[in-house]
């Protein structure tokens, strides 16, 4: 009889604290989103849309583009440069971004007023000293190919004022690219070689002193129906960025989703990261080595 009163009372506990609560969404207005990247030695590339209230079904994404938007880029806090529009809200600027200097970007529409970018420097260069393919064989005990395992060494020469770095690896064959990463850039307690940008300071790298760092590891290329002797090259890009990459990855945030789906975008739940002040997005600025291989 005791254990029935109890399990009586609990749900009444719980059926009493039960009560349905309306809950509105804020929209503190459109505000302008800037997604601003560039490199070493080339042009800085903008693209402009805007928030739209939560919950909104937005049919076509392209309404949302900004072409009226007036961009000044600022380098070491000097106006040098007015982006033109290239296409619907992509802009270009006319000027090439240089190594250890510091950049800022303001951009205003009408309606939408005026944001302002952090400044973000673009870094000094890691190098790569080395890039060899020391063995390179096709996935064994199957008629068909869908994996090419290729045996690396890198040698890289760490940026001391920039130690934030990433690798991607591009494959060459009969005029088609395929792009992969070698480690994940990534925060995750579950990869091994997990570096969010710190590529030269993880389990798989070697450091050989005087601030030379060695990878030899084994990458795997993916590809159904694939033949061996149609791969001609594979080419290294090591990009250096600040410390921001890092603060970038420690969020969550994924690069590659911030730059080809920045559309469509609302303000709340708010960005988990941003770094253009009265707005929203991301201005991050980097530099480019590269090493190639040949194979034929």
């Amino acid at each position: 009889m005791r254990i029935k009163i109890v399990i009586a009372l609990i749900l009444v506990s719980f059926s009493s604290c039960v009560k349905d609560v309306d809950y509105k969404l804020d929209f503190e207005g459109s505000k302008l989103v800037v997604i601003a990247n560039g490199q070493a030695n080339n042009n800085l590339t903008a693209f402009v849309t805007q928030t739209f209230k939560p919950l909104t079904q937005i049919d076509n994404p392209d309404s949302l583009l900004i072409n009226d938007a007036f961009i000044e880029i600022f380098e070491n806090s000097i106006l040098v440069d007015t982006m033109v529009l290239v296409e619907n809200g992509k802009y270009k600027s006319n000027m090439t971004l240089k190594e250890n200097h510091e950049y800022q970007i303001r951009v205003k529409s009408d309606g939408l007023g005026k944001v302002v970018s952090q400044s973000d420097t673009v870094s000094l260069p890691a190098k790569l000293i080395n890039a060899s393919i020391i063995n390179i064989y096709p996935e064994k005990d199957t008629t068909l190919s869908y994996k090419i395992y290729l045996d690396i060494d890198l040698v890289i020469k760490k940026s001391t004022l920039f130690p934030y770095n990433n690798l991607t690896i591009n494959y060459f064959f009969n005029g088609i690219t395929q792009e992969d990463y070698l480690f994940l850039s990534s925060k995750s307690d579950f990869i091994e070689c997990d570096n969010c940008f710190n590529l030269l300071d993880n389990p798989c790298t070697i450091n050989k002193g005087n601030g030379l760092y060695e990878i030899k590891t084994q990458i795997i290329l993916y590809r159904p129906d694939f033949v061996l002797d149609e791969l001609d090259s594979v080419q290294f890009v090591l990009e250096t960025y600040s410390s921001l990459a890092e603060k970038l990855c420690q969020a969550g945030i994924d690069l590659e989703e911030y730059y080809n789906n920045p559309l469509p975008f609302s303000s709340n739940p708010p960005a988990d990261f941003s770094n253009i002040e009265g707005g929203y997005g991301l201005f991050l600025l980097n530099s480019v080595d590269s090493a190639t291989v040949k194979l034929k």
